[in-house]
């Protein structure tokens, strides 16, 4: 039973199970939306083990991670000069001076030589303003806050597209999507592209993920690196594939996943792996990805805390519509209540998550990196219940934030980075080497307070509807949108740049392109240099969606991703 703080008093939220009907209401599933009904209990799901769907690691145990010590007294950038064999023998006075010298070393190297753990959460649709730790008004995080409160929390984080795919993928392969390949039209992550676990798996790290979004599958090679791989609505899903009466319906793939079973397959799989060896986990969570169907456990939190709004039911998407007594719901203040009740479901599930690193002896050593794939629009820029289409801070702006306990500063960074930046971060904070495709610029130093450290000068992005797509610069608090389509400009302001001051105009408002036409015209040119700059993509066939089997078809449209 989870423990929650909600308006100064203390609420026990049962645990929902991890297969269960998991909105605030029982739900039945039609093509005109979700209908909600009378709550009825949940049921418990029965035991898990066979969503495991693993492959067995390429590893030896010869490979595994054997000089730790020397990883860590000399970091990166700092090389050890070889013994010479034919050189003489030291003098008894060099003799002495070494030996004192080793000893300082000994003294000054951690307590704990062990490699650190790793434990990498990507949060699906979660965006960074509707967190307590980045000022929200509601307590929706409690558990993120707390992390926080003894980590490093970086203020204005944005993706390099906002739309899952193309997101992750840049983040993996510490590259942007013009490099990566990936984007809105390509899925597929291409093989010779060397990712995050790639590289932790070749420093003898044990490797395992788990997924609970259909795009990031082992189909679209999101699996590259990791020795273990689960798909975490596998198991249900396969329940009911087979069956031809089966038809899924917008939303019902939330039946198959959500935070509790990912929770509990992390868990089981920290259970399996060898306690020798340091690992690499990567948990995506779903939740708050729409449709937001929050357990029932949660169906009274946030009641009445957002304004009645009515929105046209023409701009609610067809998988975000949900209904009440055969009547489509239109009031924007259920749906945003429902978005924070699921971001407390997942908040809790952490708590569940790092509770359980704790009760196994490894949260001390283990580095947290919690971010997002993208946020949510709700409805600013008339651009209701979605993200991917549009470069506004809403669907922009994630979390990012890194804790590990004893090692990393408590501090909070307000300088513009980009998740690509997060990607070289990783990697330089356990000493592991950085691939030379990887970009952006490491935020190492700012952690860890280097005077002088440099900040990422722009932070680049793209996104759109229609090719090609629109592309985004961030220098401080200058935004520049180019909106290289003449549909998506239909779609949005009507104009080909967009130009904002953040700090004077955060929710994007007021477009003074015209007002400072030489500022346009400068950061136009650093996209131009920038598209022209940066490792060539790799040669990959577009993803054909129709090629796709049946089942993998209807899970993409369950998730709004395809029509």
């Amino acid at each position: 039973m989870a423990m929650s703080t909600v308006a100064g008093t203390v609420t026990r939220i049962p645990r929902p199970s991890s297969r269960a009907a998991t909105s605030a209401t029982d739900l039945v599933f039609s093509q005109r939306g979700l209908q909600l009904r009378k709550e009825r209990p949940l049921t418990d799901r029965r035991a898990r083990r066979s969503a495991f769907r693993l492959t067995e690691s390429p590893l030896t145990s010869e490979q595994r991670y054997t000089a730790p010590m020397v990883r860590l007294i000399h970091p990166p950038g700092q090389r050890r000069e070889a013994i010479d064999p034919g050189k003489r023998a030291l003098s008894s006075g060099a003799l002495a001076a070494l030996l004192a010298l080793v000893f300082v070393t000994i003294q000054c190297a951690p307590s704990n030589p062990a490699p650190p753990h790793v434990l990498l959460i990507t949060v699906d649709t979660l965006r960074a303003d509707h967190l307590s730790c980045y000022g929200y008004r509601l307590p929706t995080s409690p558990v993120m806050d707390r992390l926080a409160e003894g980590g490093v929390l970086f203020e204005d984080c944005s993706v390099q597209w906002p739309k899952t795919w193309p997101s992750i993928a840049s983040f993996l392969a510490g590259s942007y999507p013009r490099s990566t390949g990936v984007r809105a039209e390509q899925r597929t992550m291409a093989p010779s592209l060397r990712v995050l676990a790639e590289v932790f798996q070749g420093a003898g790290y044990a490797t395992a993920g788990v997924v609970s979004n259909f795009n990031l599958s082992r189909q679209f090679g999101y699996d590259q690196g990791f020795s273990w791989f689960v798909e975490s609505w596998a198991e249900g899903w396969s329940e009911v594939a087979g069956n031809e009466a089966f038809r899924n319906t917008p939303g019902k793939v939330k039946e198959f996943t959500n935070a509790t079973l990912v929770t509990d397959q992390g868990l089981e799989w920290l259970d399996r792996h060898p306690s020798d060896q340091p690992f690499f986990l990567w948990l995506h969570y779903m939740d708050p990805h729409g449709p937001y169907v929050p357990p029932a456990q949660y169906s009274a939190l946030f009641e009445g805390d957002h304004p009645t709004q009515e929105i046209p039911p023409r701009l609610i998407p067809p998988y975000q519509r949900q209904q009440s007594d055969d009547a489509l719901i239109t009031d924007l203040a259920h749906y945003k209540a429902q978005y924070d009740r699921e971001i407390r479901y997942l908040d809790d599930e952490l708590g569940r998550l790092f509770e359980g690193l704790r009760e196994r002896g490894q949260w001390q050593n283990t580095l947290v990196v919690l971010t997002a794939d993208h946020g949510e629009s709700l409805d600013e820029h008339s651009y209701v219940l979605e993200h991917g289409g549009v470069p506004y801070q809403p669907t922009a702006r994630i979390p990012l934030l890194f804790h590990w306990e004893g090692v990393l500063p408590t501090k909070r960074l307000a300088a513009p980075v980009g998740l690509v930046d997060a990607s070289k971060t990783i990697l330089e904070l356990v000493g592991l080497p950085v691939p030379g495709r990887f970009e952006g610029l490491s935020l190492k130093s700012m952690i860890d307070g280097t005077p002088g450290a440099p900040t990422p000068p722009y932070v680049f992005a793209e996104t759109g509807i229609y090719a090609p797509s629109q592309l985004s610069v961030r220098e401080g608090p200058w935004k520049l949108v180019w909106v290289r389509s003449v549909r998506d400009r239909r779609f949005q302001q009507g104009s080909e740049f967009e130009l904002y001051d953040l700090d004077q105009d955060p929710l994007e408002l007021d477009n003074v392109a015209r007002r400072h036409p030489e500022k346009v015209k400068e950061l136009q040119r650093v996209l131009e240099e920038w598209m022209a700059s940066g490792p060539a993509p790799p040669e990959l066939e577009s993803t054909d969606l129709d090629e796709l089997d049946e089942a993998s078809q209807e899970m993409l449209r369950a998730l709004g991703y395809v029509k």
